[in-house]
């Protein structure tokens, strides 16, 4: 198989393995199964930077310690609209299905709903919360904050996360969603990059001495999206995220030593409290379909919705099967021997 190769691996066969593959790592059965989910959930988005690829993280730090796999996430207080779910180190989006669901109930109640999540490892793709609180009839709103992999516009040193922002709402058509990093390239990406052997575009990363490179082996620092402007999102989201929930990450670890921790914020609006859910799905797809029908730079590239490529991707993919880089499927197959569990089996190459 050459390197520029994928296989396709059925959606319920990949998540049942990394389910399993998870599980032999050391966590319980329900908490493998909830980041299983949204690990495959990336992959048929086609964010691959955060599908499968990401296991051998995940196994890193359930092995050093910092992810706690039997560890339950507990409410550790509510004030109303408000609460805070402490991670106790377990796998982020197993607190983060604690805040979304908590979330969502309190909104129904409240109208609105704000969760603020410290002490759990890396949460996924944050899109995944958002999009499932939009098929609930909810608008959402995510930020994600972590270690410092990112420099400050004018600094040359990790001194902010990648800090993703994720939006969501319901439509006639289904969830319309947006979910971005600060970064001008995600770090999942980068590795994704450093896999196939790609150049990554000029302007993305700088070396660990601060120096600016196309090679994504030498690349160690982000950059972030238009310059001051991400690196101002990325320090609110800080704010928020971390500071607000008196779990500061970036100014410890800048100081002292990098740990894997991610804290996060999940705002939840019941559209119900504004006006009916029915007519807020039909003027968002009269929304669209005015946008989609805009004149166009290029007559031949069609104009998308935020997450519109994604779905699509996900439709395809589900039905298709989800499509693994050769390096990325190498290394699946040889962990699933290594313990004890059956690969998924391939239902095509391309």
């Amino acid at each position: 198989m050459s390197e520029d190769q994928t296989i396709l691996v059925a959606a319920e066969d990949l998540r049942a393995c990394v389910a399993l593959m998870l599980h032999a790592r050391g966590m319980t059965e329900d908490s493998a199964q909830t980041l299983a989910d949204v690990v495959v959930w990336a992959d048929l988005r086609g964010v691959s930077s955060h599908g499968v690829q990401r296991l051998p993280m995940y196994f890193r730090i359930l092995e050093t310690g910092e992810m706690d796999g039997k560890a339950v996430p507990v409410i550790e207080s509510r004030a109303g609209a408000v609460f805070i779910v402490d991670g106790q180190k377990c796998a982020g989006p197993v607190a983060m299905k604690l805040a979304l669901e908590e979330g969502a109930e309190r909104a129904r109640k409240f109208g609105i709903a704000v969760a603020s999540m410290h002490s759990a490892t890396h949460t996924g793709a944050i899109g995944y919360y958002a999009q499932k609180a939009a098929a609930q009839g909810l608008a959402a709103i995510m930020f994600n904050g972590g270690p410092p992999n990112m420099a400050y516009h004018g600094a040359k040193t990790p001194s902010l996360a990648t800090s993703p922002i994720a939006m969501a709402v319901p439509s006639l058509e289904g969830e319309l969603l947006l979910d971005m990093a600060t970064a001008t390239i995600a770090n999942g990406r980068l590795q994704q990059a450093m896999d196939l052997g790609q150049p990554i575009p000029a302007g993305c990363a700088l070396t660990r001495d601060g120096a600016p490179t196309t090679d994504a082996s030498k690349a160690e620092i982000l950059l972030p999206l238009g310059g001051p402007k991400g690196s101002g999102l990325a320090f609110m989201i800080e704010a928020l995220t971390g500071v607000l929930a008196t779990r500061p990450l970036l100014a410890p670890m800048i100081a002292g030593g990098r740990k894997h921790v991610h804290n996060a914020m999940l705002i939840l609006l019941d559209i119900e409290a504004f006006r009916p859910l029915a007519d807020f799905k039909r003027e968002m797809s009269e929304l669209a379909a005015v946008i989609k029908s805009l004149p166009r730079l290029d007559p031949d590239a069609e104009i998308l919705l935020p997450g519109e490529r994604g779905g699509r991707d996900y439709a395809q993919r589900l039905a298709e099967g989800v499509p693994i880089g050769a390096k990325a499927w190498h290394r699946l197959v040889k962990t699933a021997a290594d313990l004890g569990v059956a690969p998924p089996k391939a239902i095509g190459e391309r």
